[in-house]
């Protein structure tokens, strides 16, 4: 059965100076030079990107609606799972140009951040995103009208003993700040049936 979450329960990771929780929705102004980003190709790690969380059980999908007006190249918001710093997986747009921006993926494990991504138009300024999770294994999905989704990735977390955080992030990793409203939060029995054979 869906529940809607409301935001008034959830909890901070790197607390934004400029935000606006309701029960109902978040706004996030996000904070110049805010990354989550491991080690890979850069060499730096990064995890200053401000996290609205809640801890989650086994056996479950999460949906969330993202509207945003990204300014600068790298800005992005979307979907987290945050276990340690050296574990974790996001889901979000990320700005490029004024004419493609990307739907990005990326799988954090042993301290290493991979990404997957698929081209999307700049014009584009609201998302859903979901994802499915079970037994730690997850299936994550952005659609852009809420009914149609579309898989993204299929990955699986090692929790090390953590507890499961999910929740929404937006960040600006270079000198910008841009506004991410999320709405529409539920979790709802795990919709993704488990693998029966072929």
């Amino acid at each position: 059965m869906e529940k809607r979450i409301s935001f008034l329960d959830l909890q901070w990771i790197n607390e934004p100076k400029d935000k606006i929780v309701k029960e109902k929705s978040v706004l996030i102004s996000t904070d110049p030079k805010t990354n989550l980003w491991n080690q890979t190709y850069i060499n730096e790690t990064h995890h200053n990107a401000p996290m609205l969380v809640f801890e989650g059980e086994d056996e479950m999908t999460l949906t969330v609606k993202v509207d945003f007006h990204h300014l600068k190249k790298y800005d992005q918001c979307g979907l987290v799972v945050y276990i340690t710093d050296g574990c974790w997986f996001k889901l979000c747009v990320e700005a490029m140009d004024a004419v493609a921006s990307k739907v990005i993926t990326v799988v954090t494990q042993n301290g290493y951040s991979d990404q997957s991504s698929m081209n999307i138009a700049s014009q584009i300024h609201s998302m859903y995103f979901r994802i499915h999770h079970r037994n730690f294994t997850f299936l994550a999905q952005n659609s852009f009208n809420g009914v149609h989704y579309k898989d993204m990735r299929l990955f699986h977390l090692d929790p090390l003993g953590q507890r499961l955080k999910f929740g929404v992030f937006a960040a600006s990793p270079l000198d910008s700040s841009f506004d991410a409203k999320f709405t529409e939060m539920t979790k709802e029995s795990c919709l993704w049936q488990p693998y029966q054979g072929e």
